[in-house]
C-alpha cells in the first residue's frame, strides 16, 4: 500500500513539473518606474496569458526555458527566457517610434496674408506700410468694421485648431490606442486638448496624455464612449 502510494506521488510531481509552476512578477515602464496595468503577459509555449493589475502584479504558469512575452499599448513588446522560476522584474520602454511616423503636418495657413484686406478692416492698419490708414469712424465702428474682427477671430482660432490637428489627430492616436469607429471619433471629442497644454507637451508627455486618456475612457461604462443622441 505504502509502495503504491509512493508511487503515486511521484507521478504526480511529474505532471505537475510537467504543468509547469507559478510565475510571478512586476512589469514597470522603464523611465518612469511607474508600475504598469494592463500588461498582457503571455506564455509562448502554453498559450496561457494573463493581465497586470494596478500595482502592476501578475502570475502565470510557466516553465524553465519558456519563453514569456508582455505587451501594452503604445509600449515596445518584452521577450523573457525563463532560466529559473525566481519572481521577475520586468521594465517596458515606450515605443519613440510610433508618433514620429504619423506625425501630420498641416498645410501653411497665413490668414494674414490670405485675408489681408480683413486684417486691415479690423486693425485699422496698413499691413504691407505697418501704418495707420485714414478710414473714417463709420468704417471703424459700422457694420464692416465689425464684421472683419469678428472674422478675424475666426480665422485666428483656425490657426490654432489646425496646430492641434497637426499633432492630435486620428493617426496617432490609433497609432497608440486600439481605439476605431464611433469610439475612437468620441474620444477624439473628449479629450482634444486645448493648444497651450499642447504646446507644453513634448513627444514623451503627449503619449502619456494619450494612453491615460485611453485608461480613463475605457474606465467609462459602454454607453458612455460613444457620443450622445441629438435632440
Amino acid at each position: 500500500m505504502f509502495q503504491r502510494l509512493f508511487i503515486l506521488c511521484i507521478i504526480l510531481f511529474f505532471v505537475q513539473q510537467a504543468s509547469g509552476q507559478v510565475l510571478e512578477g512586476t512589469v514597470s515602464d522603464r523611465t518612469t518606474q511607474v508600475k504598469l496595468d494592463q500588461v498582457e503577459v503571455y506564455n509562448q509555449q502554453t498559450k496561457q496569458k494573463t493581465l497586470t493589475n494596478a500595482k502592476g502584479e501578475f502570475s502565470i504558469r510557466a516553465s524553465v526555458n519558456n519563453v514569456i512575452i508582455s505587451t501594452r499599448v503604445g509600449y515596445k513588446p518584452d521577450t523573457l527566457f525563463l532560466v529559473d522560476m525566481k519572481p521577475v522584474k520586468r521594465y517596458m520602454e515606450l515605443n519613440n517610434t510610433l508618433l514620429k511616423t504619423v506625425n501630420i503636418k498641416s498645410g501653411a495657413f497665413d490668414p494674414r496674408t490670405e485675408y489681408s484686406d480683413v486684417y486691415v478692416k479690423a486693425k485699422i492698419v496698413n499691413i504691407a506700410q505697418n501704418e495707420p490708414l485714414a478710414i473714417s469712424p463709420s468704417h471703424i465702428f459700422g457694420k464692416e468694421g465689425r464684421d472683419a474682427r469678428r472674422f478675424k477671430r475666426k480665422l485666428e482660432r483656425e490657426v490654432s485648431e489646425r496646430k492641434i490637428d497637426a499633432r492630435f489627430n486620428e493617426a496617432a492616436v490609433t497609432a497608440l490606442t486600439p481605439l476605431k469607429g464611433t469610439e475612437l471619433d468620441y474620444f477624439m471629442v473628449l479629450y482634444r486638448p486645448k493648444l497651450k497644454a499642447l504646446d507644453e507637451m513634448d513627444d514623451q508627455d503627449f503619449k502619456f496624455y494619450l494612453m491615460n486618456s485611453y485608461k480613463e475612457f475605457k474606465a467609462l461604462p459602454p454607453e458612455k464612449r460613444i457620443s450622445p443622441p441629438l435632440h
